[in-house]
């Protein structure tokens, strides 16, 4: 009976210990890295000279008040290189602004009308903006724009306060309302050309997930303020479309590119991938921690895989808006849910890759969104131009140059007789947010 016993605890010990010990031999022997993937998301030199790159000017939207903004930006990018290089912390003091007056955003409501209402009201809240808007005047007039990612990025590196520069963007387009108000078109266009061409440039040169959707968000709401602009002063411009009409060109295709986007977020996760070597600020959280010694974390095989899946999403993020879905079906995503295989190889590996990767084609055809919206609001500017109005509108419509069609569908922009709306469908990623000019899942134009 002894010798059953004895024999039945050997049995059970080989049949545990021998699995354990193949898992543990298998994981003990990590990939090499791909050259492709070592490569990918490493630090590089700006293109853009810092004395000519509006990337500063932007951070010193955000400088504490009475404060040289650009040299608080200066100062911002030089310890961000420094808190890099020293592998800590970035050391930043508090940054001290007066509470400035909640004010009209053109993306949310119709500026116009709030002008029309209280001209004088809306003035007055304009006042403790005069810093800002000195500051903003001088970001205008930037014609490059480059984020500076010549420094390892790493997950806790802090990014840029936009706030001053939304904020001040939305007094900016008040300020132009009064203008037009006022019967001072020339200024209030003026003042829309400045902008358009800065925008356009801040939108082309965002090399990160969070620029670009800044970027994305300022020359959304210039497209609404266009909208409010052209629907309440038709006549006053009228004699003025073409510079209207100018300012609606279509969006630059590398303003709408994602590829270099998806290598700076793969940058950022790079370095988490990269156990024990990022630094002790990255070894926080279970997972993570478990993950800069475990045998069942394979670095390497980790690091090639997330280069896999991204650089498949850059790849699927150039293709047009009408095909952006089918292809986003083919990137090799990690799922969350293991299986027993995933387990036995790589385990931890696979769970930072299920977790760490979201789904980013949202923001990718949020880009086609904002393409068709530029698009749509071109067409109404072209219709302003041309005089026509809402009983000649369909033929127009139907009959309008390339330019001005649906990106998803390849044909012309829809037109709603009924409420004298211009309109497109935009993704679902644009459906769920709160715009001015988005109704029953559409993005419209009003006549």
């Amino acid at each position: 009976m002894k010798k059953l016993l004895k024999r039945i605890v050997i049995a059970l010990l080989v049949c545990a210990v021998l699995p354990l010990a193949a898992w543990i031999t298998f994981n003990l022997f990590d990939d090499t890295v791909d050259p492709k993937a070592a490569a990918y998301g490493e630090p590089r030199a700006s293109s853009v000279p810092d004395a000519e790159n509006g990337y500063f000017a932007a951070i010193a939207m955000s400088a504490p008040d009475g404060e040289d903004g650009m040299a608080y930006a200066s100062a911002w990018v030089a310890e961000a290189r420094a808190a890099a290089k020293e592998n800590r912390r970035e050391n930043r003091a508090p940054v001290e602004r007066a509470k400035r007056l909640d004010i009209c955003d053109a993306a949310q409501a119709s500026c116009v009308a709030a002008v029309r209402g209280d001209a004088s009201g809306v003035a007055a809240k304009l006042d403790p903006y005069r810093e800002d808007m000195a500051r903003y005047e001088k970001l205008l007039a930037f014609r490059r724009y480059e984020e500076i990612l010549d420094y390892p990025m790493r997950l806790d590196a802090q990014i840029p306060q936009y706030q001053g520069i939304s904020h001040t963007q939305r007094a900016y387009l008040l300020r132009a309302a009064l203008a037009f108000q006022s019967g001072n078109v020339e200024e209030g266009l003026s003042m829309l050309e400045r902008e358009f061409a800065f925008q356009r440039v801040m939108l082309e040169g965002t090399r990160t997930l969070i620029g670009k959707m800044i970027a994305h968000a300022l020359y959304q709401r210039d497209l609404c303020f266009v909208l409010d602009v052209v629907q309440h002063f038709p006549a006053e411009l009228k004699p003025h479309a073409a510079r209207l009409t100018a300012m609606m060109q279509p969006v630059n295709v590398a303003a709408l590119r994602m590829d270099r986007v998806f290598e700076s977020e793969f940058a950022f996760l790079k370095q988490a991938y990269k156990f024990p070597s990022a630094g002790e600020q990255l070894r926080e959280g279970l997972i993570f921690e478990f993950a800069s010694w475990s045998i069942g974390y394979k670095k390497n095989a980790t690091l090639n895989k997330a280069y896999e899946i991204y650089s498949a999403m850059a790849a699927a993020s150039l293709k047009p808006a009408g095909s952006v879905a089918a292809e986003w079906k083919k990137v090799p995503m990690v799922s969350g849910e293991l299986s027993l295989r995933d387990y036995f190889d790589n385990p931890i590996g696979k769970v930072l890759l299920g977790v760490a990767n979201p789904a980013f084609d949202g923001y990718v055809l949020r880009m086609h969104d904002l393409d068709a919206f530029n698009r749509l609001v071109g067409l109404r500017v072209q219709m302003l131009a041309e005089d026509v109005g809402a009983e000649g509108a369909a033929a127009f419509v139907a009959n309008a140059d390339a330019r001005f069609h649906d990106p998803y569908t390849g044909k012309p922009m829809g037109w709603d007789a009924a409420s004298k709306r211009l309109w497109f469908k935009p993704s679902e990623a644009t459906a769920k947010r709160k715009v001015i000019y988005l109704d029953q899942g559409r993005l419209f134009a009003q006549l």
